[in-house]
């Protein structure tokens, strides 16, 4: 190759190599202007960031009206100023999920907004929520979801662009009446309740009262009130009745009307609790067996709602339901004598606990060094007064029988009390307590059972050599 084809070579080369590297820098430059566009696109749908530990007030305005909210020292939120005909309590975690989704606020894309067709999205009437920092307000627009619901639209103050935002998380921050009120009937703890009532068309189906007395003693008012409580069984009946939601929220009203609309114009049932702080003062409507829910109406903020009929087991409840599972339960150590006639058979259980000196009949049986008989005279007490009642029956006699068994008390301050037992057939009792009988009956299984007083008569006996 001459010279001159050598420079033409060389001089070709570097025009292309040149052209090669100016195709490189643009195709780069180009990446990297793409790249900081969807970057910057991708931004703009972080709609918002901050740290929802700082939100210390919410305002929030639906077609309900006005509500500005503040979260007080014990992480709880209250309505400080609103509008609104009628009062309920914030449903605080509901009002932290708000804080929660505003602080990380994110839309899926933008929306083809036309200007002025602000109705098409729910944006012409929004929901507006702001939530309060020490640093900023954040304020978002809230409309409607989109006709397939995948998404909701919403809007930021200043900002002409419509955004699409994941329609659960709009749902959220809708904020409706419905979300925002407590759903739970009682805001208590079921310690708090120191009174409870049920009456059912004019009729009392319980009524109990805590008394403080050094422990806590449920009482019954009525309509019955010689009977012992199951304080087991109160006390889980409150621990239920605490944890009731509201299932349909329909909203509050005064309008006979509209109570009316579900059976609480008349309502049937009326269920009240009694605490410290408040009354409740519930209204239900009848329902059938086969019912799902049943209605309810509170008194006192007028709202209508329903729960379910698992959760309404305290309206089909009666006094009797509350009692003791024993007949007539005295303490061992605050009794003095307990003396026992069985179809004819009387022993008598005497106890010096002072002394620690049990006597059953004339034999002193503490002294004969038996730990079995001392043990039996304890389980033979305790088959009376343990002795678990049957059924309640309503079909009581209007004069008392002749009672087949008795077991009658001497309390160690002189009280005497007594248990009478008058067959009501070959398997069942009556029981008759200090001369009165509710309705409580006694099978005779209980008398004659493994741990029935009859069986532990003959143990007794034959370790004391009688």
């Amino acid at each position: 190759m001459n010279r001159r084809s050598m420079i033409a070579t060389g001089a070709a080369l570097v025009i292309l190599l040149g052209g090669v590297a100016g195709a490189y820098y643009y195709v780069d430059h180009k990446k990297d202007n793409e790249e900081a566009a969807v970057k910057e696109e991708k931004d703009a749908l972080n709609l918002f960031s901050f740290d929802s530990n700082t939100v210390k007030g919410i305002d929030i305005t639906n077609s309900e009206g006005h509500f500005n909210l503040t979260l007080d020292k014990s992480g709880n939120w209250n309505i400080e100023e609103t509008d609104y005909q009628y009062s309920f309590t914030p449903y605080s975690y509901y009002l932290n999920v708000i804080a929660a989704s505003m602080s990380r606020l994110k839309a899926d894309h933008k929306a083809d907004f036309k200007e002025g067709d602000m109705s098409r999205y729910g944006l012409d009437s929004p929901v507006t929520i702001v939530c309060h920092t020490d640093d900023k307000d954040y304020t978002l627009l809230v409309g409607n979801s989109s006709a397939t619901e995948e998404f909701c639209y919403v809007m930021i103050p200043g900002d002409d662009t419509v955004y699409c935002i994941n329609n659960d998380t709009g749902k959220e921050l809708q904020c409706d009446i419905s979300k925002l009120r407590d759903p739970y009937i009682f805001k208590c703890d079921d310690n708090d309740i120191i009174q409870f009532s049920l009456v059912h068309n004019g009729e009392t189906s319980y009524d109990l009262q805590r008394n403080f007395d050094g422990d806590a003693i449920w009482t019954m008012n009525a309509p019955e009130t010689d009977v012992s409580i199951d304080a087991i069984t109160v006390n889980t009946v409150l621990t239920n009745l605490v944890r009731v939601q509201a299932g349909k929220f329909e909203g509050f009203t005064k309008d006979e009307n509209e109570l009316a609309k579900y059976g609480l114009d008349k309502p049937a049932y009326t269920f009240t609790a009694v605490t410290d702080e408040k009354t409740y003062i519930l209204e239900f409507p009848e329902f059938s067996e086969d019912a799902e829910e049943v209605w309810c109406y509170d008194a006192d903020s007028c709202a209508v709602c329903s729960i379910s009929i698992n959760n309404a087991a305290f309206l089909s409840g009666k006094w009797y339901d509350l009692t003791a599972k024993q007949a007539m339960r005295e303490q061992f150590m605050s009794v003095s004598s307990l003396e026992i006639d069985v179809e004819g058979e009387k022993h008598k259980l005497s106890m010096d606990h002072e002394a620690q000196k049990y006597i059953f009949d004339d034999t002193e049986v503490t002294a004969l060094g038996n730990d079995d008989a001392a043990a039996n005279f304890e389980y033979l007490f305790a088959s009376v007064s343990e002795m678990e009642h049957a059924d309640y029956r309503d079909d009581v006699p209007e004069k008392m029988g002749k009672p087949t068994c008795t077991f009658s008390y001497t309390l160690t301050d002189g009280t005497k009390r007594e248990l009478a037992l008058v067959p009501i057939d070959d398997e069942s009792y009556w029981t008759y307590i200090d001369g009165k009988c509710v309705g409580m009956t006694v099978n005779r299984s209980a008398l004659e059972s493994k741990n029935g007083c009859k069986n532990y008569i003959e143990i007794l006996k034959n370790e004391i050599g009688n």
